[in-house]
């Protein structure tokens, strides 16, 4: 190659970086934005897949999906790469799975989220698993949404967490490449919504479910508890606490999760009242409890063996009692949905 070849090529090669530096839209920042070749496979993962009877009875009697957001292969495909793009922040730094990372149950170790600018959420982010029994379909610790579909577009209109509004979002995703294909498939056009944008995230959402921990293979016949394990089972639906309730009163099996939260066994805060002020909180999935961090509201008891323990007076088990409680407890993990590529960060 003469030298004047590689000169014309070094000169060619500066115009091309400045040119990507300078048409970056004011304001936004400099970091590098979401591959537009996804790792999705040629066929979609299935979204719907057979749960035990267990499981499947449960979800009979509690599923919160609206009649025009039935889960689709398509449909939860889309939610999971707007789920993982970090295009959905104004700033192309926070994605939904920035505060609900897979490797931690679908929530954040952490007792408050960092936002696009650096700021902190105002509460813990809740995990995503298994809301799809929340037969309200009330969504947030104060459950202040209406319904999944409400409440997955709220934290990207929030200007803590990812500081959009929803016309400059359908705009932005328009102009990336990999959106009108996925759209199509989904909806059986290119066309990008606010609206679509909000049934796919849910839909992708509502998929995430535990179902394979010992819990589920003892309740399928092919497991058995271990003495201990058993003795934890006995004590959460049995040892009555404040007012005569159980641990199953308010996580009821065998999704451990009820949407009638009590106001006795919240955590008390003074600058949190939760529920139209009534002091009470949305009651989340115990399953995968005994692995998290970080829980209730605000983040401030730090894992379900400090709650057993006294973290919150209304939870607190006699000491004979925690070892059982706790057993059992780590039945309810279920490992796989942690790894599961279904569920993983696409753009990886």
């Amino acid at each position: 190659m003469t030298k004047k070849k590689t000169t014309l090529l070094c000169v060619v090669a500066i115009v091309i970086v400045l040119f990507q530096y300078c048409t970056k839209k004011k304001g936004e920042a400099t970091v590098e934005e979401p591959a537009s070749v996804l790792n999705l496979p040629a066929t979609p993962y299935a979204y719907n897949v057979s749960f035990p009877a267990h499981v499947a009875t449960a979800l009979a009697q509690t599923d919160n999906t609206p009649a025009g957001n039935a889960i689709t292969d398509n449909g939860a495909t889309l939610g999971r790469v707007l789920f993982y793009d970090k295009s959905l922040s104004i700033n192309n730094t926070i994605a939904c799975a920035s505060c609900h990372k897979q490797s931690n149950s679908f929530t954040d170790p952490a007792p408050k989220s960092s936002g696009f600018a650096g700021g902190l959420t105002a509460r813990h982010s809740m995990s995503t698993m298994n809301v799809r029994f929340y037969a309200s379909g009330k969504m947030f610790w104060d459950e202040r949404a209406a319904t999944l579909e409400d409440q997955v577009l709220q934290p990207i209109q929030n200007s803590v967490e990812m500081g959009m509004t929803l016309p400059a979002l359908v705009t932005k995703l328009a102009d990336k490449p990999y959106y009108p294909g996925l759209f199509q498939s989904a909806f059986g056009s290119p066309t990008i919504t606010s609206d679509r944008i909000s049934k796919a995230l849910a839909q992708f959402v509502r998929s995430i479910v535990t179902y394979q921990a010992k819990y589920d293979r003892v309740k399928s016949g092919q497991d058995v508890f271990t003495p201990i394990e058993a003795q934890g089972e006995q004590l959460f639906l049995t040892a009555a606490g404040p007012g005569g309730n159980t641990c199953a009163s308010c996580h009821r099996p065998p999704m451990f999760i009820t949407s009638n939260p009590a106001a006795p066994f919240a955590l008390a805060d003074p600058s949190d009242h939760g529920i139209d002020n009534q002091n009470r909180f949305k009651s989340g999935t115990l399953r995968n409890s005994a692995v998290a961090t970080s829980l209730f509201h605000n983040g401030s008891v730090a894992n379900v063996g400090a709650m057993l323990a006294g973290g919150i007076p209304q939870h607190s088990v006699p000491p004979p009692d925690r070892a059982a409680l706790l057993a059992f407890l780590q039945t309810l993990t279920d490992n796989t949905v942690l790894t599961e590529a279904r569920f993983s960060d696409p753009f990886k």
